[in-house]
């Protein structure tokens, strides 16, 4: 069957406009050429380093300032220190921003019951462009957050966004969350796109 519309088809040669000779001065003759761009549905997000690396963000309080409210910056953002770049771009309609965590509902732990828990309310988070809003953490993810759009249908939008431990709370000692999934302390962005 393959070959029998390869066979129908090759015998059918394509051929552009051929408009008739002009033959009376002055001379001219038209050509029309059409174009036709096959452009892909696509979202492209990132929050950090690009590629499969995930940041850790590394908020260490000083002894003498526990429970002080004088917020602290943390190690590890790819745009130094305190602050990750954000990059979202997507071309069919609204982007959201959906922030979530490992937390179960319960703030990030130590691993060890006793211990408590730090809300995610005690990390501030700002944006350097108001055009991409950073969602507020909370221990049940955190609220939505739409990227205002470039043109009807286009989002294209970079910003840092900088982190910071509000330090309200006295906790236990330990180091709370980690790359260790279960004591809560990774957070997971979503970029949705109709």
């Amino acid at each position: 069957m393959l070959f029998a519309i390869a066979a129908a088809t090759a015998g059918a040669p394509a051929h552009a406009e051929q408009p008739a000779t002009d033959t009376t001065a002055p001379f001219s003759v038209n050509a029309r050429l059409n174009f036709s761009m096959v452009y892909p549905r696509f979202l492209r997000f990132r929050v950090g380093t690009a590629g499969a690396t995930v940041n850790l963000m590394t908020f260490t309080v000083a002894a003498a300032s526990v429970g002080a409210a004088t917020p602290v910056a943390a190690t590890g953002g790819d745009a130094g220190g305190s602050a990750v770049n954000v990059e979202v771009v997507g071309n069919n309609g609204q982007v959201t921003i959906t922030p979530t965590n490992s937390s179960t509902n319960l703030g990030i732990g130590t691993g060890t019951a006793s211990d408590g828990r730090i809300n995610y309310n005690q990390i501030a988070t700002t944006t350097s462009l108001a055009q991409l809003p950073a969602p507020v953490l909370s221990n049940t993810g955190g609220a939505p957050v739409l990227p205002t759009l470039n043109t009807a249908l286009v989002t294209n939008r970079t910003a840092v966004w900088t982190y910071s431990y509000l330090n309200q709370t006295i906790p236990s000692a330990g180091t709370y969350g980690g790359t260790v999934v279960a004591r809560g302390g990774r957070v997971t962005y979503t970029a949705t796109m109709p």
